[in-house]
């Protein structure tokens, strides 16, 4: 297993950078990469799931997980069905205030069939500089 471990810092308020967190169908509007559909429902609440297809070239992978957890400003996914490298994928969101700015903080805990320091580098560490573009984006729009 490896945890890979990433804070975004955004000038807004912790409850408007939280708002944006709240519905999956968000990541799909701003994600490039890699492109992402939702199918159903996408609320970040304890005990829904959320499912998702995960484009990669031609072909749409499913990445379906849960929300296991859910408190103030925080909550976690577990991966269920996940596309290849991943074998297990947990997911701890969170937004916390620090010197005046919301902070994203995301703590990810995941084990794959390749080299895990393969995939933080060149899978999670692309995708979520791509996230934290887009929500600058979005928050600066």
């Amino acid at each position: 297993m490896r945890r890979f471990d990433v804070a975004s810092t955004y000038d807004t308020t912790v409850d408007t950078l939280w708002e944006l967190l709240q519905d999956a169908s968000l990541l799909t509007k701003l994600t490039r990469f890699p492109k992402v559909r939702l199918v159903g429902d996408g609320a970040s609440a304890e005990g829904n799931e959320v499912k998702l297809l995960i484009g990669v070239g031609p072909v749409e992978l499913p990445w379906n997980s849960t929300i296991t957890i859910a408190g103030k400003q925080a909550f976690c996914d577990q991966g269920k069905t996940l596309p290849f490298p991943f074998k297990r994928f947990t997911h701890v969101h969170r937004v916390e205030e620090r010197q005046g700015k919301a902070v994203m903080v995301d703590e990810v805990t995941f084990d794959s069939y390749v080299p895990n320091l393969l995939v933080e580098y060149f899978v999670l560490r692309p995708m979520f500089q791509e996230r934290a573009r887009a929500f600058r984006k979005t928050l600066n729009s």
